[in-house]
This record gives structure tokens, sequence and C-alpha cells, in this order.
């Protein structure tokens, strides 16, 4: 039966905390895994082993000064839903801060506890002279990234904004906990400012943002505002940076370009940025796709095995081809149907005779 412990001070985030078996989750103060009993908070989904949560049950100082910052008081806050770089360890913590809201300076729970002004000797490297934490601006992104070492506070695992590799304890990064952007140190310089790119091959794409929500040309998901882009300038295409790191990598005789394979295509974008499929015609929203970005041209994953297939009353193999080049009358029909089809769509053609037919008229068939 699970034991309800009151809170014992007005700093305390829980209403009520409840004492319970887990095995799964991760101690929102100290970020250690947890395994067996330990207090929560149904409301807020937060952990903390016994050991951390009587750390709050304690009357802790609202307000503090401390040797780092002499300038201004700290306050005593809590933010579960925000991550923060600790100004002394310089190590990604969350859960309970001091900080001045003034100039931003944060120390997790631990530091701010502690009277020591001195700095770790291991974090000089990710320091200036004068003791203060180093940040840069980085072209990717369009607030400061502050230095710091990962540790894992969360249950999920936070990978490079750029490789999209997990970050390793101790590791040095470039980070912004306002957005949960992160690089490896060794990333920064790699994405590239201006990039030739397959699925734009006529101009070149410069690293830029975008201050109004706009597609992009690739997945036809919404790219939100303040969010890298790369663009091209001379005709506003644009690539977000999962399409950017894309190529072309199939071949199909249906089609004269190579097509590229997008996972969950456009899956919260609107239906009318939805291309559809040329094998089945539906949309492709929410599904695998391989698609020609320069084309619009587009097969549902399950569709692109029907890339080939067999006619009920027609001896030869079909291939899907979406210009028949043997073709030279000025009338088009379907051998199926007989009916008239629309040169520029894609058809199912036999090389040995000829053969011509629409490609519902065959999916009739098969």
């Amino acid at each position: 039966m699970d034991i309800i412990i009151p809170p014992c001070n007005h700093t305390s985030h829980f209403i009520t905390i409840t004492l319970s078996e887990t095995t799964e989750n991760r101690c929102e103060e100290c970020g250690g895994k947890i395994s067996g009993t330990a207090f929560t908070c149904a409301s807020c989904k937060v952990w903390k082993h016994i050991s951390c949560a009587d750390k709050l049950n304690r009357d802790l100082p609202f307000e503090i000064f401390h040797p780092l910052h002499l300038q201004h008081r700290l306050q005593l806050q809590w933010l579960y839903y925000g991550d923060f770089i600790c100004d002394k360890c310089l190590y990604i913590s969350t859960g309970l801060r001091y900080i001045c809201f003034s100039c931003g300076f944060n120390l997790d729970l631990t530091c701010g506890s502690s009277v020591s002004g001195q700095l770790p000797k291991d974090q000089e490297p990710l320091r200036f002279k004068d003791g203060k934490k180093k940040t840069i601006f980085h072209y990717s992104h369009h607030h400061k990234l502050g230095f710091f070492k990962y540790r894992k506070v969360r249950e999920e695992d936070y990978d490079c904004f750029w490789c999209e590799k997990h970050l390793l304890p101790s590791e040095v990064c470039y980070g912004c906990s306002f957005c949960n952007f992160y690089l490896h140190q060794v990333c920064s310089d790699k994405i590239p400012r201006t990039l030739s790119h397959s699925l734009h091959p006529n101009h070149p794409l410069r690293l830029t943002y975008t201050y109004e929500n706009d597609y992009c040309n690739g997945c036809s998901k919404e790219c939100d505002t303040y969010t890298p882009l790369y663009v091209c300038e001379m005709c506003s295409f644009r690539l977000d940076f999962d399409c950017a790191k894309l190529s072309p990598s199939l071949k199909l005789d249906c089609h004269h370009h190579l097509l590229t394979f997008f996972k969950d295509f456009n899956k919260n974008g609107e239906e009318e940025q939805y291309p559809y499929c040329q094998v089945c015609g539906k949309h492709c929203g929410g599904a695998s796709v391989y698609r020609c970005v320069q084309c619009h041209f587009s097969l549902h994953l399950k569709c692109v095995v029907l890339s080939s297939a067999t006619h009920k009353y027609h001896r030869h193999p079909l291939t899907m081809m979406e210009l028949i080049k043997e073709d030279n009358s000025e009338q088009y029909y379907c051998d199926d149907c007989e009916n008239e089809r629309n040169p520029k769509d894609p058809v199912y053609y036999c090389q040995s005779c000829t053969f011509i037919a629409h490609i519902q008229c065959v999916l009739d068939q098969v």
C-alpha cells in the first residue's frame, strides 16, 4: 500500500508525496537510477531517492549568499521541466537550483549548499581566466551555447544535434538547456554553412534561420520560427537539418531520378502538403515513402515492391515506368481497358511486346 507523506515546509514541490516501489525510473534530484522504494508525485511524474527527498524536507533557505556570486542573492527555485548548467561544477542538472535572476547564474542544490568559493580544477579548460564559464555563439543556433560536462539526469539519453549520437558521461559538449540543443565539441566544426545537395543540384544551399512558418521541401513538414534551415536564395528551396543529411539511394525504372527514403513522411504536416503515391493514388502523409524531391514523385514503401508486376492476362512481366521512349504515337491508350491515358502518368510496360496499361488496371488484375 502507498504511504502518503505530507510536505513539511513551504519550499516543497509536492502536494502529497507517495512512497512506492519502482525499478525503471531516475531520481529527479541526483539523476541516479532508482531501484526499490522511493518517493514520487503522481501529478508531476517525478521520482526521488529517499535520501534526496529527505533533503527537501529540511528547511532549505529560500535565499542565500554564495562566495562565487557575492553581488546578488541567489533564490531557491523549482523547475522540473527545464535543465540547466551549474555554474560551479559545469555539469548539466535538473530539479532544485539556486538562481540569480539578474545574471542567470545557477547552482545545483549540492553546489549551492557548499560554502567553498573554489572552482574545481578539472573544469578550468571550460572557463575563462576570470572564472566565468565559456560560451559561444554558434551559427547553427540562435542562443548562446555553454560549455558543460554531460551526466544523465533524465530517463532518456540526450543526443548531439548534428551526429545524433548519445552524449557520453563527462564528455565536453556545447549546449542550450533552454532549447534542449546540444552539440559534441568535435561536431561543432562539422556543420557546413553552405551545402551542395543532390536534392537540389542546381544551386547551393546556405544555412540560415526562418522567422516565419514554412515547409521543408524534402519532407513537407512545417518548420517552426527560429529553426535553422538550408535555403536556396535563388528559388526559396528549403531543407531542414534532418533532410539535409539524406541522399537519394534507390533507382527504379518507373522514374528517371534517384529516390530518397523518408520515414514517417510529413507525419504532423497539413494534408494539403501530402503528395500522392504514384501506385495506389493515396496520400503519403504519415507513411514511409521513397520520393523524388525534384519532381514530387512519391511511392509508399509497401508500393515499391509493386514497381514490377504480373498481369493475369499477359504472359510477360511488367515494369512500372514513367516515360516510354518506344511510344511515338500521337494518341495514348491503355491496352487493358482501351481508354485514353495521360502520357505524363506512370504506366506498367512490357519491354517484350510494348504492352502499356494504367497502373490501376494492372493492380486490378494482379
